[in-house]
């Protein structure tokens, strides 16, 4: 997708909105005077889709990898639109639309297997951090995914017993621009604040914050390797991403409900709806029964997992997929609506994906 046409919809949608895909033709004259005679290609790429019901489609289904597999069929059979073109194109209106994070699958590809359980490894020894800066997460067993019942639940989230076996140490609030620019001499953030969450990172800029934190503070970086080969030692101390699972058990704080703070995401979660298109100062919504912060919305966060579908069965301390296209992202984001903030609710994008509205936590053992 060309940079210049990102932002462009990042620019038209902050001002406008998601209804600014609702009318065809007020949105190819909206992008056209943003865009100032750049990215036509983009532009009329965009309004075929619209024009042939994509955006109400995109909004309404409950499928939404089916739906946009029948999207690009019928602009490759109507339009004669290149597929892998459509694709890209309807993976970032369903995007924009506030369908969550999500990025290209090819269509032929294999759902990955499931990695298969670790053993338990006893927890190395560590310093507890400041409490002023990470809350403690007792073990336990939860209930993932959502149930049945569960209004705008979607189906890659089959609910299934989970045991996070060992304590671990969570950030209170997601990683600050502040705290990124002390650790790697930059902020790549598009809003810019100390104290608002760092985002514009992709999952290696989050790899790499992490080790680079922990030498800093003479802990053994938890990761090795390079680009889809990175490697994560269990056994060392230092800074990490949470699991998707340890990110879910962190965020229900032993709730079941939608959100963590019940049927409604307003008291502890920054959307579409009260965000005013922007991010806000970490930790200045109300705190989860464990003293977690901005857990529904403000940024995406990553987590370490690959995507996958989830095992039915019982597991102790799932790590994702064995490999895959896409890494997690959970909690969504001022960007999205709310039904996107759900605890169970999973993002997914590719590793090396750059937004204004993806950010991450880091956790300790």
């Amino acid at each position: 997708m060309d940079v210049q046409f990102e932002t462009i919809i990042n620019k038209a949608m902050q001002k406008h909105g998601p209804d600014l895909f609702a009318d065809t033709r007020n949105c190819r004259a909206t992008l056209a005077d943003y865009a100032e005679g750049k990215c036509q290609r983009e532009i009329r790429r965009l309004c075929t889709l619209l024009e042939a019901g994509a955006y109400k489609q995109i909004i309404t289904t409950q499928d939404i990898e089916l739906t946009k597999d029948r999207l690009v069929q019928d602009m490759f059979n109507q339009y004669s639109m290149d597929r892998s073109l459509a694709r890209e194109m309807i993976d970032f209106l369903a995007f924009v639309c506030g369908k969550g994070a999500v990025s290209p699958i090819p269509i032929a590809q294999p759902a990955p297997k499931p990695k298969p359980t670790p053993q338990p490894i006893p927890p190395p020894v560590v310093p507890p951090p400041r409490s002023s800066l990470f809350m403690r997460i007792p073990a336990g067993t939860f209930m993932m995914g959502s149930p049945a019942p569960e209004v705008n639940r979607v189906g890659n989230e089959v609910q299934h017993k989970v045991t996070i076996s060992r304590d671990f140490y969570m950030g209170k609030c997601e990683v600050t621009q502040k705290e990124y620019q002390e650790v790697m001499g930059t902020n790549p953030s598009h809003f810019k604040g100390n104290n608002l969450p760092v985002e514009n990172v992709s999952w290696y800029d989050a790899i790499e914050y992490c080790n680079a934190r922990s030498r800093k503070e003479g802990l053994t970086p938890a990761y090795s390797g390079s680009g889809a080969s990175i490697s994560w030692n269990r056994n060392a101390n230092g800074y990490r991403l949470p699991t998707e699972a340890e990110w879910e058990y962190a965020c229900r704080a032993g709730t079941s409900t939608p959100y963590s703070s019940g049927s409604s995401v307003d008291s502890v979660g920054w959307d579409w709806g009260n965000s005013g298109g922007e991010t806000h100062p970490v930790g200045t919504k109300q705190a989860n029964a464990w003293g977690l912060h901005d857990m529904h919305g403000n940024v995406w966060e990553w987590c370490w997992d690959w995507y996958g579908d989830y095992s039915t069965s019982s597991q102790t301390d799932p790590t994702g997929a064995a490999s895959g296209t896409n890494r997690v992202l959970r909690g969504g984001s001022w960007f999205n609506i709310a039904r996107y903030l759900r605890s169970a609710n999973r993002g997914y994008y590719t590793p090396t994906s750059r937004y204004y509205n993806l950010g991450f936590r880091v956790v300790l053992p």
